[in-house]
């Protein structure tokens, strides 16, 4: 069999997950994933599908969902048996520290001659700490790596040197660091490609269906993204994605933009083989009102039939919805305001008002918007104690004001780290904020620390860390009144989520004294006997994660369509029929359990 060139592994946040007591708490509580952030980057499935089109296999291996769905996988095996040309790990998000630095670790130990390649916006920022990792080969970076990579495999394939590769970091032989310039950057992102297709011809080529899926429960909940852009023309001041971010650490000096009527296209092709919402990236209107225009008479000629979710960093006009309403039938709005506090937001970089809000929202109700979430964020410039108790009143405006159970709210703190490259981490003081860890060694051990409250890389001056943990619980407990008095969420529900926040709070304050144990045999003795619980609170805000998720069909991914389209789709047979009879079947059987239970809930109502 022809060894594979490239095998992408994305690793759980932290490695030893399973085995030490970490009480993760509500950082992941707004992103599909888990508290182990096992949901691997867009950037995955681009890259492959370049890499795969000019010629050199790829295959994906989500090591963190497959460590979620069979706690006792032998990983190091798994490792050991996989002989590609070179492993790629991702480290673009902060949080993966410390679990993508480890599994190269198990490279190395089974495979040291194999080179390893990070990538991402945290690898790019850390470059010169990352690469002096003996388990670190080479950092490639910017935000764009297709071509680069594409470059540097054909490298390693060949012996050759890669001193003219873009974007390229690298050891020599005599281990001296060489750092080539980010000049390779993209003016559009046209190249790229997220079509299902590629994916599920992975999955049929490798009879690895698990180790494909984005996240732990994407086989019930098919969420689809499709990419607007790379860069923003906004500067959020936490935000490692930020205009100022990509200026100063990416290259990038303007968006790329993905042509309007490929955008158009991505979504076609992703309804043709789910049945689940599909989400675009970035506000369509970074562009220009003519992108958008565009985007949606190409949207409205595809005849989209499932729900598209649009998210604005900015209130767009009334107009605008009228030609959302227009092109799709089915749209769903996403907002984050941050706050309810204009100062707050005005401070993190969205300067739009409240009043603004409102207008905003009765546009999108008023033109068919089936459901419109906002979001909330704690641990901000400016933000007191005080100010994000006040949320609880603003939401209560909200619903008083519209008076519509369509309108979802949530929030979460900004954890747990500040974004690497944000104007926030480069100057922290003059924001008000004090880090507690720079380097990327300090953040990769601080992800292994008992609770979230000491993974926080920060604390401003008008909240300490104790103070925002305090806040953010009494928040989300005020929340849920609110929600439930508007009928958003039943009774049942709200003292339900409310009793396990109130839960793991007390529970966060038992491990506070645990920290305090001076004798460090004692303390790791009571975090042993706490593993359990530290898991079990870990997921006290899963109640807000759950309510995030838009509507699905009974059947997220409808079998007979996936076997219609690998046999008879417009480019011909993409698998033997075996093969596509085969992996429909196992999609049937992963989704049954869900099937037969909406079914018995809708019999029942």
């Amino acid at each position: 069999m022809k060894k594979i060139d490239l095998i992408l592994l994305h690793a759980p946040s932290v490695y030893d997950f399973r085995d030490i007591s970490i009480m993760y708490g509500p950082v992941s509580a707004l992103v599909p994933s888990t508290s182990i952030f096992e949901m691997y980057p867009i950037g995955f499935i681009t890259l492959s599908d370049y890499l795969e089109s000019q010629g050199l296999s790829v295959r994906i291996i989500n090591l963190a969902v497959k460590m979620v769905k069979n706690p006792n996988i032998d990983v190091e095996k798994l490792i050991a048996d996989l002989e590609p040309e070179a492993f790629g790990i991702d480290l673009h998000w902060l949080p993966h520290a410390h679990g993508s630095l480890e599994i190269a670790k198990i490279i190395k130990k089974y495979h040291p001659d194999i080179p390893t390649i990070f990538g991402g916006y945290s690898a790019t920022y850390f470059e010169q700490e990352l690469i002096q990792y003996p388990q670190v080969d080479f950092v490639l970076k910017g935000d764009s790596t297709e071509e680069p990579l594409k470059q540097l495999l054909h490298a390693i394939k060949q012996k050759a040197k890669p001193d003219s590769i873009p974007n390229l970091t690298w050891k020599d032989k005599t281990g001296a660091i060489r750092s080539n310039p980010i000049d390779f950057v993209v003016d559009d992102i046209n190249h790229i490609s997220l079509d299902c297709a590629h994916v599920i011809r992975s999955v049929v080529r490798h009879r690895d269906l698990i180790g494909h899926i984005p996240f732990e429960n994407w086989l019930d909940y098919p969420l689809t993204p499709v990419l607007t852009c790379r860069g923003c023309t906004h500067c959020c001041v936490t935000c490692g994605g930020s205009s100022y971010s990509g200026r100063k650490y990416l290259n990038r000096q303007k968006p790329a933009y993905r042509d309007p009527e490929l955008l158009a296209e991505d979504i076609n092709n992703a309804q043709q083989y789910l049945n689940g919402p599909i989400f675009t990236i970035g506000d369509i209107r970074q562009a220009g009102d003519a992108y958008a225009d565009t985007f949606l008479n190409a949207l409205k000629k595809k005849k989209v039939i499932h729900p598209v979710v649009f998210e604005f960093f900015t209130p767009p006009p009334r107009d605008l919805f009228q030609k959302i309403q227009w092109a799709v039938p089915h749209y769903f709005v996403q907002l984050s305001i941050e706050s309810g506090d204009e100062a707050v937001r005005k401070a993190f970089g969205r300067p739009f008002t409240n009043a603004q809000v409102d207008n905003l929202i009765t546009s999108a109700l008023n033109y068919g918007c089936e459901r419109f979430d906002i979001f909330f964020m704690t641990g901000l410039p400016k933000q007191t104690p005080e100010s994000v108790a006040q949320t609880e009143s603003y939401c209560e405006h909200l619903f008083q004001n519209f008076g519509d159970n369509r309108i979802h709210l949530f929030i979460a703190p900004l954890a747990p780290f500040l974004d690497p490259g944000s104007l926030v981490f480069e100057n922290p003081e003059k924001f008000g904020y004090k880090l507690f860890f720079k380097t990327l060694e300090e953040h990769r051990q601080a992800l292994v620390q008992p609770s979230w409250k000491y993974t926080l890389n920060y604390e401003t001056k008008w909240m300490s860390r104790e103070e925002h943990v305090e806040s953010i619980h009494k928040v989300a407990l005020a929340l849920n009144k609110v929600k439930a008095k508007y009928n958003v969420i039943s009774e049942e529900t709200a003292r339900e989520a409310n009793g396990k926040i109130i839960e793991a709070w007390q529970f966060m304050k038992r491990i506070d004294e645990i920290v305090d144990v001076r004798d460090l045999g004692s303390r790791t003795r009571k975090l042993e006997d706490v593993k359990q619980e530290a898991k079990r609170y870990s997921a006290a805000f899963a109640s807000q994660t759950r309510e995030m998720e838009w509507p699905t069909k009974l059947l997220c991914i409808n079998p007979l369509t996936l076997l219609r389209n690998l046999l008879f789709g417009k480019s011909g047979p993409q698998v033997s029929i075996t093969d596509a009879i085969v992996l429909s079947f196992k999609i049937l059987l992963l989704q049954s359990n869900r099937f037969l239970k909406q079914l018995f809930a809708a019999a029942r109502s």
